[in-house]
């Protein structure tokens, strides 16, 4: 690995890959569980890629590009499958962007015909409205690996759900390594349903939503006896 970005500091996670800390954010960008099985266990596995690119194309949002593993890792697992991908993440800074160029520059993924991507280079609540508008996209699946929400609150609220659910397919499938109160109330107020997810390092739930079905009864207990509030744009009083 070339130099780290300004602002990082590499960390060694415990499945032996690398992640980086944020300065910014005082938040590393994977757990140190494993970085790599994390994403695997979240997002590939989460979101059911493999099944849904054994079917049709696929196209996938990420909520946090960072070190580019979501999206080499959904290339590793989709390449010998038949479906074309389509991924398009965002991320703010333009640092981690340009580190990426240079460290992959010469990755296979970049020159496959059969997997796009685009990165939305600034604030998410600006690039992802305007992508949205223009191009109308229908998500097959989302990411949702944003700083958490007690770090960038502005990623998990009811708005930027409804953002996600309205430029969203049917089958959609979000994926997340959160399980607080607050981003689950966010997402039920956006209009998800929502299911428990694995466990991972120290845990011990994360959450997957959909369009579909209903609420798990247990977590929608679980919401309407916390008194903890959805996270949303208004500020608090």
């Amino acid at each position: 690995m070339s130099l780290t970005p300004p602002g990082y500091q590499t960390v060694q996670t415990e499945d032996g890959s690398v992640t980086f800390f944020s300065e910014r954010f005082g938040e590393a960008c994977h757990s140190p569980a494993g970085a790599k099985a994390e994403t695997v266990l979240h997002y590939i596995e989460g979101c059911k890629i493999p099944e849904k690119a054994l079917e049709k194309n696929v196209s996938i949002l990420e909520v946090g590009f960072g070190l580019g593993m979501g999206m080499l890792t959904t290339w590793e697992r989709t390449k010998s499958l038949p479906a074309a991908i389509h991924f398009v993440s965002v991320e703010i800074d333009p640092e981690l962007v340009k580190w990426f160029y240079e460290e992959h520059k010469n990755h296979p993924a970049l020159n496959d015909p059969k997997f796009s991507f685009e990165i939305l280079t600034g604030d998410a609540r600006v690039t992802l409205p305007a992508y949205v508008k223009q191009y109308h996209p229908k998500w097959n699946a989302i990411y949702q690996d944003a700083f958490s929400p007690g770090r960038n609150p502005v990623l998990w609220t009811v708005e930027w759900f409804t953002l996600l659910r309205e430029s969203s397919a049917d089958d959609v499938v979000l994926s997340t390594y959160s399980a607080s109160s607050s981003i689950r109330k966010s997402l039920v107020e956006a209009g998800w349903k929502l299911y428990p997810g694995e466990k991972f390092g120290q845990k011990r739930s994360s959450t997957r939503a959909k369009l579909t079905g209903m609420t798990d009864p247990e977590i929608l207990l679980n919401l309407e006896r916390s008194p903890i509030k959805a996270l949303t744009d208004e500020p608090t009083p």
